[in-house]
């Protein structure tokens, strides 16, 4: 694919990009059936495996046990990567120990979306279809990109993607690298298509340090290592609401959202507690905690809240094709590699 900025500016319909949010409503109230909560009490736990930060993840893991008290959550974490090694290599012996897998990457689910039992919530039609890859895997949590720096070093903040090829800021940002997963993917996925086939060239000019997630990256922000780095908003959410040196912007370009995948496994020992937990995560109870407690967006088509810095007037955003999200993958990422000057 072949295109200039403007064109790729003029193009985003075409480039997977979602538009505006729908008018936010009053969120619905999650009850589930008293079959599936007498059956998830039977069970008593069940299993996590998730490439989210584990201190998101165990947030959301502290509010679904104050709903739900009986069902003690196993939580397994690994990088992206990590992850699928360890499902699929589990689930070739036999063994596989998770009952829900909640995956960045889209795309690597959906190649073993053969592990996953048959499911759908109960609010399925809430969801919006171009944050769906597959009748198995939902999107339990969006995190969007955002445009981080440290206040107490960056006067002059960036507003935009093209911001970060500025030669005034050269030695100053941070990035991931970008095979570290779907997530980041999906974000230099969006710089070539819509910011033009030259920007990675611009960017990679100011000769930013490269970290293998947004982790360390966002630690590096906050000591000062570092004055700017592209982070997901819900690892910059936490320590800007705790007081660190951090602040962030959704870039005027776009906001790169980033639909997770996640499903039921089909060897699954406890199915029901495992039903119990997708329903209520993907539930409105679920995604406003989702939005409002670790700085998520949403992929339900109206929100039950505004995500916080996201104004719908100017904010658009924007998922990549999962078409072009698979098949442009190992090419695009082998070009990346050589222009930032990364080996793995």
């Amino acid at each position: 694919m072949h295109l200039t900025r403007r064109h790729a500016l003029g193009s985003l319909a075409s480039l997977g990009l979602i538009g505006h949010f729908g008018p936010a409503r009053a969120a619905k109230p999650y009850e589930p059936p008293g079959a599936v909560i007498d059956a998830a009490k039977k069970e008593g736990q069940m299993t996590l495996f998730s490439s989210t930060f584990a201190e998101v993840q165990q947030d959301v893991i502290r509010d679904f046990n104050k709903r739900f008290p009986f069902v003690k959550v196993n939580f397994v974490r690994a990088s992206g990567g990590q992850l699928i090694t360890r499902v699929k290599s589990e689930a070739a012996a036999g063994k596989l120990e998770a009952d829900v897998v909640d995956h960045s990457d889209r795309g690597q689910t959906a190649e073993i979306a053969h592990l996953f039992a048959d499911y759908t919530p109960p609010n399925a039609a809430d969801y919006m279809p171009a944050a769906l890859v597959h009748p198995k895997l939902w999107p339990t949590t969006t995190p969007a990109w955002s445009l981080a720096w440290n206040p107490e070093l960056v006067k002059n903040p960036p507003k935009s993607w093209m911001d970060l090829t500025k030669p005034e800021y050269a030695g100053q940002i941070g990035q991931v690298i970008g095979p570290s997963g779907g997530t980041t993917w999906s974000r230099i996925m969006f710089e070539r298509q819509v910011l033009g086939e030259d920007y990675w060239t611009k960017q990679a000019a100011t000769k930013p340090k490269l970290f293998p997630s947004g982790g360390p990256l966002s630690d590096a922000v906050v000591r000062g290592e570092i004055g700017i780095a592209p982070l997901i908003y819900n690892i910059v959410f936490p320590k800007k609401k705790d007081g660190a040196p951090i602040d962030a912007v959704y870039p005027s370009e776009g906001i790169v959202i980033v639909p997770y995948g996640a499903g039921i496994a089909k060897s699954a020992r406890y199915p029901n507690a495992a039903r119990l937990w997708m329903d209520w995560v993907l539930s409105d109870e679920g995604q406003l905690q989702s939005i409002r407690d670790q700085g998520n967006m949403t992929s339900l088509k109206n929100p039950p809240m505004a995500p916080d810095m996201f104004d719908a007037a100017k904010h658009k955003i924007w998922t990549p094709d999962f078409g072009q999200f698979v098949s442009l993958h190992d090419k695009w990422l082998e070009d990346w590699n050589k222009t930032y000057g990364y080996r793995q």
